[in-house]
């Protein structure tokens, strides 16, 4: 078995205040070697930021070149022990090399010229064509949420503003609440999972769906707090999902779905301008 050769320069608490080199290593010495392999001080100095202090510095380096002297030691362990045919990895290599060259450069076509605009009508069309896609999982509800340290202050004014659809009442509870509320949170035009705010009371809830067609309004107590729930709207799961609950999922499956038929397009273009300039054969 081929003898190893390891070191790690006892220079290497002076190599921050090194500047001396020449060629790409040039007259540098190394800091470690296994083998046929060498580690140089500019190499090591490429993995210590900027600005970085001379304790920092030193443990930094330390660990780069005892990491660099374990690679180098399990590939020279592998080249040993592999067979041949494990080692030959030079067309995985390259393989690996083109495909992410070919996806860099179909990424940044992407970014250059992709069109990224996708309007109301694709969204509508695409929701209204797909709508066996689009059944609900779970519950979802429109609602007020509304969390009071006890005593409440108000209790019977807060009781009756929260149930109001006055605009003048609305206005009044966002007053009340920002004065006392420890939590107001207002769900008008957003559609949320139901467990998300029914979680936040402190009553076992069974029989969601239940809940949900019985309770528009509902108040709740532990030892601390007093909870108000307002249900504006749900939708219960096996349903269909409304479409402002799913338009940005609409919206990344239309531009996934531009971006793959770009891509596919510009293979295309590329391959034909090839062969109308006859810039290959296939024989």
């Amino acid at each position: 078995m081929t003898t190893k050769v390891i070191y790690i320069s006892s220079l290497l608490s002076l190599f921050f205040f090194s500047a001396c080199q020449s060629g790409k290593y040039g007259d540098e010495k190394p800091v470690a070697k296994v083998n046929d392999k060498q580690l140089y001080q500019s190499q090591v100095s490429e993995v210590v930021p900027d600005n970085t202090s001379k304790e920092d510095s030193s443990r930094i380096a330390q660990n780069y070149i005892h990491q660099w002297v374990k690679k180098q030691l399990l590939i020279s362990k592998a080249e040993l022990n592999l067979p041949e045919e494990a080692k030959d990895v030079e067309q995985l290599v390259e393989d690996y090399r083109n495909s992410l060259i070919i996806h860099k450069y179909e990424q940044l076509m992407v970014k250059q010229k992709l069109d990224t605009v996708i309007n109301q009508f694709e969204i509508d069309k695409y929701y209204d064509d797909y709508k066996a896609n689009f059944t609900l999982s779970k519950n979802i509800i429109k609602a007020l949420y509304i969390k009071i340290a006890k005593p409440v202050p108000a209790l019977k004014k807060v009781q009756k503003l929260y149930k109001s659809e006055k605009e003048k009442d609305w206005d009044d509870l966002e007053d009340y609440c920002f004065q006392n509320a420890t939590k107001f949170d207002s769900f008008d035009d957003q559609w949320i999972y139901s467990q998300n705010l029914l979680n936040k009371i402190p009553v076992q809830i069974d029989k969601e769906e239940l809940f949900l067609s019985r309770n528009k309004y509902f108040e709740a107590q532990d030892s601390s707090y007093h909870y108000f729930v307002k249900i504006k709207e749900f939708r219960l799961k096996n349903s269909l999902s409304p479409l402002p609950f799913v338009r940005e999922d609409i919206q990344r499956i239309i531009l996934n779905k531009r971006k793959l038929e770009f891509i596919q397009n510009l293979e295309e273009d590329i391959y034909r301008d090839a062969e109308n300039k006859n810039k290959f054969k296939i024989y």
